[in-house]
């Protein structure tokens, strides 16, 4: 199911507490895995050791270091490479992308090397820019290759066909996080509305995505998006206790 061609994007959903060692193991069989925004900090992911090649974040200046706090040390100390939005410079990160939606003219996908998808959440941004290629540029190129090898960091690879996401539970009125990830509420939950609206977003995203030939892929169990296409993860992912439950008939996350 994961080999090197494929990118995984690690959310902050509760299921990532439902995850086995095995599960851990075939993500970290990807060609990159990407934590976005508290997924790094999660007791599941801290607890099984899951090494990032990159570390997502996009407002961690405007309130998620409140609603995560071990984030920032995580941050700052990480040998991951770090990708932020251009609108925090201030911000110390090795990449910095412009979040773009339709009042710019874009609709679900930006084909922009410096760019990503603002739909309503992270995931997209980072999941647009791992599909878009490197800038074929030298002196983009040789800008990259500088702060890497000041960083001590691995430039990650691009130009992704393959993207697939834990973690994205997406339930409607339900914007709770794993374990350690953060104590907020995903702005998704807020109002039915809003959790239409961010599945929309979804839902172009894929669209366009599938219309540049990138395959998206959900493999969180018991996800509300219906915008995405599932796979049914095999049962030596899911920790024990889940899978009793399900047999039990039990369907919410606890």
């Amino acid at each position: 199911m994961i080999d090197d061609s494929v990118a995984v994007v690690v959310c902050a959903g509760p299921s990532l507490d439902l995850f086995s060692s095995a599960a851990w193991a075939d993500v970290q069989r990807a060609g990159e895995v990407v934590s976005i925004n508290g997924g790094a900090t999660a007791a599941g992911v801290l607890r099984h050791g899951v090494r990032f090649t990159c570390m997502a974040a996009m407002d961690l200046k405007l309130g998620l270091a409140r609603s995560v706090p071990a984030l920032p040390r995580v941050w700052e100390e990480t040998s991951s490479w770090r990708i932020t939005s251009a609108d925090a410079a201030d911000m110390t990160a090795e990449t910095y992308v412009r979040e773009l939606d339709e009042l710019d003219g874009v609709r679900g996908w930006s084909d922009d090397h410096d760019a990503g998808y603002k739909g309503g959440s992270s995931a997209m941004i980072v999941g647009n820019w791992l599909a878009n290629p490197w800038p074929d540029d030298p002196v983009a190129r040789e800008e990259r290759e500088r702060v890497a090898a000041e960083r001590g960091k691995r430039i990650p690879r691009r130009g992704f066909k393959r993207l697939a996401f834990i973690g994205l539970d997406m339930v409607a009125g339900d914007g709770r996080h794993a374990h350690g990830a953060g104590t907020h509420t995903s702005g998704f939950a807020s109002s039915l509305g809003h959790f239409r609206k961010v599945a929309k977003g979804w839902g172009r995203f894929c669209e366009q995505a599938r219309k540049r030939g990138v395959e998206c892929v959900n493999l969180t169990p018991g996800t509300g998006l219906q915008q995405m296409p599932r796979a049914v993860v095999p049962v030596s992912w899911l920790l024990s206790d889940y899978v009793m439950g399900l047999a039990r008939g039990e369907k919410r996350l606890t």
